[in-house]
Order: structure tokens, then sequence, then C-alpha cells
């Protein structure tokens, strides 16, 4: 009997992750630490605006209403928006459900 061997490595299947382009970058995120003077007043479909700031020394993504801070975005896509937004590119935020003084909103290249 022959033995067949077949142990090889095949990189067939296997592609490397690439992030999306800046214009292409939209999520659905909640917002952190919600403004409670500003959210009462919000409305589904409503457009923010999104911007960086420092914060105690850190470069924080947030998001306002008519100059006012409403909330922050945080996590991953965040960081992504916050470095394509240092680059130039814009981002707006646009409510889709607010619920007990919770935010969700879905963010977008302008």
């Amino acid at each position: 009997m022959s033995g067949g061997g077949g142990g090889g490595y095949s990189r067939g299947g296997r592609e490397q992750y690439t992030p999306p382009q800046c214009e292409d970058i939209s999520f659905d995120a909640q917002l952190t630490s919600p403004n409670p003077a500003l959210v009462p007043g919000l409305r589904v479909a409503e457009v923010l605006d999104v911007s960086v700031a420092t914060t105690g020394g850190r470069r924080v993504v947030q998001v306002t209403k008519g100059g006012q801070l409403l909330g922050g975005l945080v996590g991953p896509d965040a960081s992504r928006i916050r470095d394509c937004m240092d680059n130039g590119h814009q981002y707006k935020a646009t409510v889709l459900n607010v619920n007990s003084g919770q935010v969700l909103v879905r963010v977008e290249h302008v």
C-alpha cells in the first residue's frame, strides 16, 4: 500500500482583512453619556454633527446638536472615523431611535 500524504498547506481561501475606505464607513452606535438636557428635543431622522475634540488629553469623537455636546462615540468604528476626520473627511449622525434617554444613531460619511 502506498500512503498518500496529504498535509500540504494551501493559502487558497484566505483573504487578508482590508478595512473599509473612509468614504465607505457607516455604522449604527449608541451615544455614550447622552446629554439629558438635549435628548428630549431629538427627533428620529434628525441629522447631527460629528466632530473630534481633545478632552483630558485624549482625542474623542463627539456628536453635537446646534454646537452643544450631545454625546460621544466609542469603539473601533469611532477610532477609524477619528483617523479619517484627522485627514479631512466629514461624518454625520442621523438619529434612528430615542428610548429612555438612550440615543441610537447611524454614522455616515458626508
